[in-house]
Protein backbone atom coordinates (compact mmCIF):
# COMPACT_ATOMS: atom_id res chain seq x y z
CA UNK A 1 0.00 0.00 0.00
CA UNK A 2 1.11 3.55 -0.68
CA UNK A 3 0.48 6.79 1.28
CA UNK A 4 -2.46 7.54 -1.02
CA UNK A 5 -4.49 4.55 0.22
CA UNK A 6 -6.66 6.82 2.36
CA UNK A 7 -7.57 10.35 1.42
CA UNK A 8 -6.37 13.04 3.87
CA UNK A 9 -9.04 13.87 6.39
CA UNK A 10 -10.18 10.31 7.17
CA UNK A 11 -10.77 9.67 10.87
CA UNK A 12 -10.19 6.32 12.56
CA UNK A 13 -11.81 6.25 16.03
CA UNK A 14 -11.08 3.19 18.14
CA UNK A 15 -12.09 1.77 21.50
CA UNK A 16 -9.31 0.09 23.49
CA UNK A 17 -10.29 -2.85 25.72
CA UNK A 18 -12.01 -5.65 23.85
CA UNK A 19 -11.46 -3.87 20.54
CA UNK A 20 -7.74 -3.29 20.16
CA UNK A 21 -6.74 -5.42 23.15
CA UNK A 22 -7.79 -9.00 23.87
CA UNK A 23 -9.24 -10.35 27.14
CA UNK A 24 -5.82 -10.53 28.80
CA UNK A 25 -4.62 -7.23 27.35
CA UNK A 26 -2.87 -8.92 24.46
CA UNK A 27 -2.18 -6.89 21.31
CA UNK A 28 -2.87 -8.54 17.92
CA UNK A 29 0.46 -9.03 16.11
CA UNK A 30 -0.50 -7.03 13.01
CA UNK A 31 -2.25 -4.17 14.80
CA UNK A 32 0.63 -1.71 15.20
CA UNK A 33 1.64 -2.07 11.57
CA UNK A 34 -1.91 -1.48 10.36
CA UNK A 35 -2.36 1.59 12.55
CA UNK A 36 0.88 3.01 11.18
CA UNK A 37 -0.40 2.28 7.66
CA UNK A 38 -3.53 4.34 8.32
CA UNK A 39 -1.51 7.17 9.80
CA UNK A 40 0.95 7.06 6.93
CA UNK A 41 -1.95 7.26 4.50
CA UNK A 42 -3.10 10.53 6.04
CA UNK A 43 -5.78 9.37 8.49
CA UNK A 44 -6.26 10.95 11.91
CA UNK A 45 -6.17 8.23 14.58
CA UNK A 46 -8.18 8.68 17.78
CA UNK A 47 -8.35 6.37 20.79
CA UNK A 48 -11.56 6.65 22.84
CA UNK A 49 -11.20 4.65 26.03
CA UNK A 50 -13.19 4.30 29.24
CA UNK A 51 -9.94 4.04 31.17
CA UNK A 52 -8.76 6.79 33.47
CA UNK A 53 -5.17 6.18 32.43
CA UNK A 54 -3.77 5.28 29.04
CA UNK A 55 -1.31 2.37 29.23
CA UNK A 56 2.30 3.43 28.55
CA UNK A 57 2.62 0.47 26.18
CA UNK A 58 0.63 2.46 23.63
CA UNK A 59 3.21 5.22 23.34
CA UNK A 60 4.54 3.74 20.09
CA UNK A 61 1.13 3.76 18.44
CA UNK A 62 0.52 6.64 16.00
CA UNK A 63 -2.32 8.19 17.99
CA UNK A 64 -3.18 11.82 17.28
CA UNK A 65 -6.05 12.21 19.77
CA UNK A 66 -6.77 10.29 22.98
CA UNK A 67 -9.88 10.53 25.16
CA UNK A 68 -10.13 9.14 28.69
CA UNK A 69 -13.17 8.32 30.80
CA UNK A 70 -15.16 7.81 27.59
CA UNK A 71 -15.08 11.36 26.22
CA UNK A 72 -14.72 13.40 29.38
CA UNK A 73 -11.08 14.29 28.75
CA UNK A 74 -9.32 14.66 25.41
CA UNK A 75 -5.79 15.52 24.44
CA UNK A 76 -4.17 15.98 21.07
CA UNK A 77 -0.43 15.69 20.51
CA UNK A 78 -0.02 15.63 24.28
CA UNK A 79 -1.92 18.89 24.81
CA UNK A 80 -5.36 19.10 26.50
CA UNK A 81 -8.15 19.50 23.98
CA UNK A 82 -11.19 19.56 26.28
CA UNK A 83 -12.31 18.49 29.73
CA UNK A 84 -15.87 17.87 30.95
CA UNK A 85 -15.57 17.17 34.70
CA UNK A 86 -18.51 16.67 37.03
CA UNK A 87 -19.32 19.61 39.32
CA UNK A 88 -18.06 19.09 42.88
CA UNK A 89 -21.61 19.30 44.23
CA UNK A 90 -22.73 16.54 41.86
CA UNK A 91 -19.86 14.30 42.94
CA UNK A 92 -20.80 14.88 46.57
CA UNK A 93 -24.44 14.05 45.93
CA UNK A 94 -23.47 10.90 44.01
CA UNK A 95 -21.26 9.61 46.81
CA UNK A 96 -23.76 10.44 49.53
CA UNK A 97 -26.41 8.52 47.59
CA UNK A 98 -24.39 5.39 48.45
CA UNK A 99 -25.04 4.29 52.02
CA UNK A 100 -22.02 4.70 54.26
CA UNK A 101 -22.10 1.02 55.20
CA UNK A 102 -22.00 0.10 51.51
CA UNK A 103 -19.15 2.50 50.80
CA UNK A 104 -17.09 0.68 53.41
CA UNK A 105 -17.34 -2.66 51.63
CA UNK A 106 -18.10 -2.07 47.94
CA UNK A 107 -15.93 -0.64 45.20
CA UNK A 108 -16.22 3.10 44.59
CA UNK A 109 -13.87 4.93 42.27
CA UNK A 110 -13.40 8.62 41.49
CA UNK A 111 -11.29 9.23 38.40
CA UNK A 112 -9.89 12.74 38.03
CA UNK A 113 -8.38 14.71 35.19
CA UNK A 114 -5.03 14.10 36.85
CA UNK A 115 -4.33 10.39 36.19
CA UNK A 116 -2.46 10.27 39.49
CA UNK A 117 -5.42 11.60 41.44
CA UNK A 118 -7.66 8.54 41.34
CA UNK A 119 -9.49 7.95 44.64
CA UNK A 120 -10.39 4.34 45.43
CA UNK A 121 -12.66 2.73 47.97
CA UNK A 122 -13.17 0.77 50.12
CA UNK A 123 -10.15 2.16 51.92
CA UNK A 124 -9.73 3.55 55.44
CA UNK A 125 -8.90 6.97 54.03
CA UNK A 126 -11.69 7.06 51.44
CA UNK A 127 -14.17 9.07 53.52
CA UNK A 128 -11.61 11.83 54.08
CA UNK A 129 -10.05 11.72 50.60
CA UNK A 130 -13.07 11.73 48.31
CA UNK A 131 -14.26 15.24 49.35
CA UNK A 132 -10.83 16.55 48.30
CA UNK A 133 -11.04 15.16 44.76
CA UNK A 134 -11.28 17.83 42.07
CA UNK A 135 -12.04 17.70 38.34
CA UNK A 136 -13.68 14.30 38.69
CA UNK A 137 -14.30 12.87 35.23
CA UNK A 138 -16.30 9.84 36.32
CA UNK A 139 -17.65 8.15 39.41
CA UNK A 140 -17.67 4.35 39.25
CA UNK A 141 -19.58 2.08 41.59
CA UNK A 142 -19.21 -1.70 41.68
CA UNK A 143 -21.87 -3.66 43.54
CA UNK A 144 -24.59 -6.26 43.13
CA UNK A 145 -27.01 -5.73 40.22
CA UNK A 146 -29.93 -5.09 42.59
CA UNK A 147 -28.10 -2.42 44.56
CA UNK A 148 -26.90 -0.76 41.37
CA UNK A 149 -30.44 -0.74 40.01
CA UNK A 150 -31.49 1.25 43.07
CA UNK A 151 -28.45 3.53 42.86
CA UNK A 152 -29.13 4.19 39.19
CA UNK A 153 -32.51 5.61 40.16
CA UNK A 154 -30.88 7.95 42.67
CA UNK A 155 -28.16 9.04 40.25
CA UNK A 156 -30.58 9.52 37.37
CA UNK A 157 -32.05 12.61 39.05
CA UNK A 158 -28.67 14.36 39.27
CA UNK A 159 -28.83 17.18 36.74
CA UNK A 160 -26.37 17.44 33.87
CA UNK A 161 -25.21 13.84 34.05
CA UNK A 162 -25.33 10.56 32.12
CA UNK A 163 -25.24 6.97 33.34
CA UNK A 164 -23.31 4.17 31.68
CA UNK A 165 -23.99 0.53 32.57
CA UNK A 166 -21.59 -1.62 30.57
CA UNK A 167 -22.25 -4.62 32.82
CA UNK A 168 -24.69 -5.51 35.59
CA UNK A 169 -22.14 -5.08 38.37
CA UNK A 170 -20.77 -1.65 37.45
CA UNK A 171 -22.43 1.76 37.18
CA UNK A 172 -20.67 4.87 35.89
CA UNK A 173 -21.66 8.53 36.26
CA UNK A 174 -20.26 11.10 33.82
CA UNK A 175 -21.01 14.66 32.79
CA UNK A 176 -23.77 15.00 30.22
CA UNK A 177 -22.12 15.17 26.81
CA UNK A 178 -19.03 13.25 27.96
CA UNK A 179 -19.95 9.94 26.34
CA UNK A 180 -18.04 8.55 23.38
CA UNK A 181 -20.65 9.61 20.84
CA UNK A 182 -20.46 13.27 21.81
CA UNK A 183 -16.66 13.08 21.84
CA UNK A 184 -16.56 11.62 18.34
CA UNK A 185 -19.03 14.22 17.08
CA UNK A 186 -16.94 17.03 18.59
CA UNK A 187 -13.69 15.66 17.20
CA UNK A 188 -15.18 15.17 13.74
CA UNK A 189 -16.41 18.77 13.71
CA UNK A 190 -13.04 20.10 14.86
CA UNK A 191 -11.22 18.16 12.17
CA UNK A 192 -13.75 18.96 9.46
CA UNK A 193 -14.01 15.31 8.46
CA UNK A 194 -17.25 14.27 6.72
CA UNK A 195 -19.14 11.48 8.46
CA UNK A 196 -18.67 9.23 5.44
CA UNK A 197 -14.93 9.23 6.07
CA UNK A 198 -15.19 8.34 9.76
CA UNK A 199 -14.40 4.71 10.61
CA UNK A 200 -15.03 3.65 14.22
CA UNK A 201 -14.68 0.35 16.07
CA UNK A 202 -15.90 -0.91 19.43
CA UNK A 203 -17.12 -3.96 21.32
CA UNK A 204 -19.57 -2.81 24.00
CA UNK A 205 -22.64 -0.72 24.80
CA UNK A 206 -20.65 2.45 25.57
CA UNK A 207 -19.29 2.28 22.03
CA UNK A 208 -22.80 2.23 20.58
CA UNK A 209 -22.93 5.99 21.12
CA UNK A 210 -20.42 6.33 18.27
CA UNK A 211 -22.63 4.54 15.75
CA UNK A 212 -24.60 7.60 14.53
CA UNK A 213 -21.41 9.58 13.99
CA UNK A 214 -19.43 7.05 11.92
CA UNK A 215 -19.86 6.32 8.25
CA UNK A 216 -18.52 2.83 8.92
CA UNK A 217 -18.62 1.05 12.28
CA UNK A 218 -16.80 -2.21 13.03
CA UNK A 219 -18.43 -4.35 15.70
CA UNK A 220 -15.77 -6.40 17.49
CA UNK A 221 -17.54 -9.38 19.02
CA UNK A 222 -21.28 -9.92 19.16
CA UNK A 223 -22.76 -7.40 21.58
CA UNK A 224 -26.37 -6.71 20.54
CA UNK A 225 -26.03 -2.99 21.30
CA UNK A 226 -23.85 -2.78 18.19
CA UNK A 227 -26.19 -4.65 15.85
CA UNK A 228 -26.36 -1.58 13.59
CA UNK A 229 -22.66 -1.84 12.71
CA UNK A 230 -21.61 -1.90 9.06
CA UNK A 231 -18.94 -4.55 9.62
CA UNK A 232 -18.46 -7.32 12.17
CA UNK A 233 -15.39 -9.28 13.26
CA UNK A 234 -15.10 -12.05 15.84
CA UNK A 235 -12.51 -10.40 18.07
CA UNK A 236 -9.49 -8.09 18.30
CA UNK A 237 -7.31 -10.58 16.43
CA UNK A 238 -9.48 -10.06 13.33
CA UNK A 239 -9.49 -6.26 13.51
CA UNK A 240 -6.19 -5.57 11.67
CA UNK A 241 -7.42 -7.50 8.63
CA UNK A 242 -10.73 -5.65 8.63
CA UNK A 243 -8.95 -2.30 8.88
CA UNK A 244 -6.69 -3.25 5.98
CA UNK A 245 -9.72 -4.08 3.81
CA UNK A 246 -11.45 -0.82 4.71
CA UNK A 247 -8.29 1.12 3.97
CA UNK A 248 -8.16 -0.49 0.54
CA UNK A 249 -11.86 0.26 -0.02
CA UNK A 250 -11.36 3.94 0.79
CA UNK A 251 -8.43 4.04 -1.61
CA UNK A 252 -10.51 2.41 -4.35
CA UNK A 253 -13.29 4.99 -3.91
CA UNK A 254 -10.76 7.82 -4.04
CA UNK A 255 -9.24 6.45 -7.24
CA UNK A 256 -12.69 6.49 -8.82
CA UNK A 257 -13.30 10.08 -7.75
CA UNK A 258 -15.78 9.26 -4.97
CA UNK A 259 -14.43 10.81 -1.79
CA UNK A 260 -17.57 10.12 0.24
CA UNK A 261 -18.16 6.34 0.35
CA UNK A 262 -20.88 5.14 2.70
CA UNK A 263 -20.68 2.50 5.38
CA UNK A 264 -22.59 0.10 3.15
CA UNK A 265 -20.04 0.68 0.37
CA UNK A 266 -17.28 -0.35 2.75
CA UNK A 267 -18.64 -3.72 3.82
CA UNK A 268 -15.98 -6.41 3.90
CA UNK A 269 -15.96 -8.89 1.03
Amino acid sequence: MTPTDVAPGALLALDLDGTLLGPQGEVPPDLSGELHAWAGAGAHLALLTARGRVPPELRDWPLHTVTRCYGAWAEQAGQPLWSWPLPDATVGAAIKAIRLSDRRVGKTLLVTADPGGIVRGPHPAFETSWPQAREVLKVVRGDTPARLDALAQDWSVLGGTELIRERDTRLVLIHRGAAKGAALRELTARLGVPRARVVAAGDGPADAAMLPHAGTFIRVGTHPALSGASVGVAGPHDLPGALACLRAALWAHDRHGDSRPTGHDLRLP
